[in-house]
C-alpha cells in the first residue's frame, strides 16, 4: 500500500499511567508529516508523558477528577485539526505496521459517502480473528438489531465535521462511542468496519474493572440498541475456551482473565435488566 495515498490523520489518545503499552501503541504507529498525534492525560507519573514527549506529541493536561471517556474525546477532538480523528486507547496496541493506512485507503477509495464513522477490531488475543479485510457498512436498521461489530473508541475514526455537530456525551460512564453512532445513523449516516484495522487489547487491569466495565457496556448497550443477550452456557463455552487458549499460549492469562469478567459482567447486568423488567431497545 502507498503509505503516500489518503489524508492526514489526527489521532487522540487518553492516559493515565500506560507507559507500558503506550510504548507498544506508539511503536506501530506510522506516522507522516500532517498526521497530528495528541494525547490526552489525566494525571500519569510513570513515564507515560515522556514517552508522549519523545513521539512529538501535543499533551493536553485534564484533571483527573474531571475525566469521564466521552470528555476526554472531546478535549482531544477539539485540538485536532484534521478531518478524520482517530480514538486510539493507550492499551490498544495495533497488530500491522500499516495500521494507519488501512484508514487512509478506506477513507479514499472504500467509504460510502455517508459514512461518519469507521472503526477496527478490538481483539483480547489473536484466536478472536475474523475477517482478514474489507469494509463492512452498517445502517441503522442493522446496528440497533444487534449486527454490530465489537468495537469502539478504543479503535475508532470519526469525521470531525459531524462531530463538532454533535460532541460526545460527557455525562455518560461508558458507552459514549454506541451513543454517538446511534445519533449519526438516525441522521441518515452509516458507520464503516474496516476489518483489518485490528488492535490487541493489553490490560492488566483487576478483574473486578473489566466485570464492572461489563456490566455498563451491556446497561449503556440495551439502552440503543438490541444487543446479544449472553447465555450460562455460553459463559461457560467462553470460559473453557479461554483456559485452553491460555494454556496453549494463543492469549496471555491476563487477557483471558479481563475478557471472562467482561463477559460475567456482560451476562449479570443483562440478567438484571430482565429481573427488573426492562427492556433493549426496539422490544
Amino acid at each position: 500500500m502507498d503509505s503516500l495515498t489518503g489524508p492526514s490523520l489526527a489521532i487522540v489518545i487518553r492516559t493515565l499511567n500506560t507507559a507500558d503499552t503506550l510504548s507498544k501503541v506508539l511503536a506501530k504507529l506510522s506516522l507522516r508529516p500532517g498526521d497530528e498525534l495528541i494525547v490526552v492525560d489525566s494525571g500519569s507519573t510513570d513515564g507515560t508523558l515522556e514517552l508522549a514527549c519523545s513521539a512529538k506529541a501535543r499533551i493536553v493536561p485534564i484533571k483527573a477528577a474531571d475525566f469521564t471517556y466521552g470528555r476526554a474525546l472531546n478535549v482531544g477532538f477539539a485540538t485536532a485539526e484534521q478531518d478524520w480523528v482517530l480514538a486510539l486507547s493507550a492499551h490498544t496496541v495495533p497488530l500491522r505496521p500499516d495500521f494507519l493506512d488501512l484508514y487512509r485507503a478506506a477513507i479514499t477509495g472504500r467509504f460510502q459517502p455517508n459514512v461518519a464513522a469507521a472503526v477496527g477490531p478490538t481483539l483480547s488475543s489473536d484466536v478472536d480473528r475474523t475477517l482478514p479485510g474489507g469494509v463492512t457498512h452498517f445502517e441503522l436498521e442493522d446496528f440497533t438489531h444487534g449486527f454490530g461489530f465489537g468495537a469502539g473508541n478504543p479503535n475508532s475514526l470519526y469525521r470531525r465535521a459531524l462531530w463538532e455537530k454533535h460532541p460526545f456525551d460527557e455525562a455518560l460512564g461508558g458507552g459514549e462511542d454506541l451513543d454517538w453512532y446511534v445519533w449519526a445513523l438516525r441522521q441518515g449516516h452509516s458507520i464503516a468496519a474496516v476489518h483489518a484495522a485490528e488492535v490487541l487489547y493489553i490490560s492488566r487491569r483487576p478483574f473486578s474493572a473489566f466485570y464492572r466495565k461489563g456490566r455498563v457496556d451491556f446497561r449503556a448497550a440495551a439502552r440503543l440498541i438490541r444487543p446479544h443477550s449472553p447465555s450460562a452456557a455460553g459463559l461457560i463455552i467462553r470460559s473453557a475456551k479461554l483456559l485452553l487458549y491460555a494454556a496453549l499460549g494463543k492469549t496471555d492469562w491476563h487477557g483471558a482473565k479481563g475478557s471472562l469478567a467482561h463477559g460475567l459482567g456482560n451476562y449479570v447486568e443483562a440478567r438484571a435488566l430482565r429481573k427488573s423488567g426492562s427492556r433493549p431497545a426496539g422490544q
